[in-house]
């Protein structure tokens, strides 16, 4: 059986505090403001590369994780660091 291993949770995780350290700094003087096409770029490069582990982790096949591998394209930073912290409980419980 194939199994989501504790380093690349590990990993994972890593990139979602990383990422919301960009969100974090955005916050106060443009919360509301769209993310930057590069932040954006690398959400969804991130999203899919937890996406691609549904093979290895079937908690990620759940319905509940379905509104996450699709990104608005208007995402502004508050929205990004509320998906992010959501995904970051979701991998700790994965742990």
């Amino acid at each position: 059986m194939n199994i989501l291993t504790e380093e690349r949770l590990i990993q994972f995780l890593r990139e979602t505090v990383d990422l919301q350290g960009i969100c974090l700094d955005q916050l106060i003087s443009s919360g509301t403001s769209p993310v930057s096409e590069q932040v954006l770029q690398r959400y969804r490069d991130f999203v899919h590369s937890i996406q691609v582990e549904k093979d290895r982790e079937p908690t990620l096949k759940e319905e509940f994780w379905t509104w996450i591998w699709e990104a608005p394209a208007n995402m502004n930073y508050i929205q990004m660091y509320g998906r992010l912290a959501w995904i970051n409980l979701q991998l700790l419980n994965l742990l």
